[in-house]
């Protein structure tokens, strides 16, 4: 079979910052560049942290298996050479930046081991009469092994043929050319000329352009600079300097000019708040709630997803991966207190269950749930009303 290159990259996503926000292609890797924009940096920080902490768990038949191997293998340890968390922030960075993601599972039967693969060591390739998958893996000295399919775990969010993944940067690339200029602004503004930039008149005389350049080059030597902040100018007679005055409304657009930042919220699915950016009339409770379900939900279903398709066999088909967000969820003490007496009051958790939750030992007797005798089954309404006499008091057998 002949297989074609799906995405040919000769870059390193982390280590090799070559990669240009101006361009168009979008088989390209966003790598050390990128980040250094301190919004995109946050997004995918905040992202990236906030999956890699939330454990995923496996549901078989609709009940949660307890420390089974899965749990161990996505979460604590996933090979010798890294940890759950890391390994699963690397995965979600390199999705957030590239668009797409790698990890290597060692046996498709008995998955014991996953490694993370960096973008630039894979190349994907497709048959382009079956639309069969290869994915090639080469390693620092170019040799390159080919790897089925089915033993690579491949996520992407955004894609177009089901096959790629496209990075969100794509989207952003005039956003992050306008933030950058509008910073480079105002770093110039800052590091050239005096403080006081201004107009320094010689009176009575007809310099020619060297005597300009040199007094010019004495003036800013005695008086420009950090070091001469502040200082007083002293000048002869002959001389007179008048400051020019700064358009406040550039310093003000530059300082305040929030737009690209909500730009690049936007695009990873973020609140403006959580780059920063204060928000009016905000419930920060329910916009926290709504980035669950309405961003990381999404997430979650694209890694969960690509678990189940490539971990969990067709005897596994009543089974499904789920992330634990309870750590996302967690409020003040207080709040957390009144929300467990009410899942215990109202038969939701048990007593132990709700001690759990507050970090606190079991009791005795305590994994029973807590029946109201306000409450009974509308199916018993009968049996209930059958047991009363007409005034309303109880028969006694």
């Amino acid at each position: 079979m002949f297989f074609k290159p799906v995405k040919a990259d000769s870059h390193d996503a982390f280590l090799d910052a070559v990669v240009s926000l101006q361009s168009d292609d979008s088989t390209v890797y966003y790598g050390a560049k990128a980040i250094r924009n301190s919004d995109v940096f946050s997004a995918i920080r905040i992202l990236a942290s906030d999956i890699a902490s939330s454990p995923i768990q496996l549901f078989v038949d609709g009940k949660l298996k307890n420390k089974d191997k899965f749990f161990n293998l996505l979460n604590v340890k996933p090979n010798d050479q890294i940890d759950g968390f890391h390994f699963k922030f690397a995965l979600m960075a390199n999705m957030l930046l590239n668009g797409n993601s790698y990890a290597e599972i060692d046996n498709v039967k008995d998955p014991q081991e996953l490694k993370f693969i960096k973008n630039s060591s894979m190349t994907v390739k497709q048959d382009e009469d079956s639309g069969k998958l290869i994915y090639e893996v080469s390693n620092s000295v170019n040799k390159v092994r080919r790897v089925p399919a089915n033993k690579i775990l491949h996520f992407k969010y955004f894609t177009q043929d089901g096959v790629t993944g496209i990075s969100p940067l794509l989207s952003l690339k005039d956003e992050l050319l306008v933030q950058g200029s509008g910073n480079q602004m105002l770093k110039n503004f800052y590091k050239s000329g005096i403080n006081s930039n201004g107009i320094l008149n010689i009176n009575k005389s007809d310099l020619s352009a060297d005597s300009k350049n040199n007094i010019r080059e004495k003036f800013e030597e005695a008086n420009a600079g950090t070091g001469n902040s502040s200082r007083t100018i002293v000048l002869d007679s002959s001389m007179k300097y008048e400051p020019i005055e700064v358009n406040a409304d550039v310093l003000k657009m530059v300082n305040s000019n929030d737009w690209s930042s909500k730009q690049i919220a936007k695009a990873f699915g973020l609140s403006s708040y959580q780059l920063g950016i204060e928000e009016s009339h905000s419930n920060i409770a329910q916009t926290n709630l709504n980035y669950i379900n309405n961003t990381l939900g999404h997430y979650f279903d694209v890694i969960t997803a690509e678990l189940g398709f490539k971990l969990l066999s067709d005897e596994h088909s009543e089974s499904h991966f789920n992330f634990n967000t309870d750590k996302l969820l967690s409020v003040d003490p207080q709040t957390n207190l009144q929300n467990t007496i009410q899942a215990v009051q109202g038969s939701i958790l048990t007593i132990n269950e709700g001690r759990k939750k507050l970090n606190l030992e079991p009791v005795e007797n305590g994994d029973d749930l807590l029946i109201s005798l306000n409450y009974t089954h509308l199916s018993n309404l009968d049996n209930y009303q059958n047991t009363r006499t007409g005034n309303g008091s109880e028969v006694i057998e």
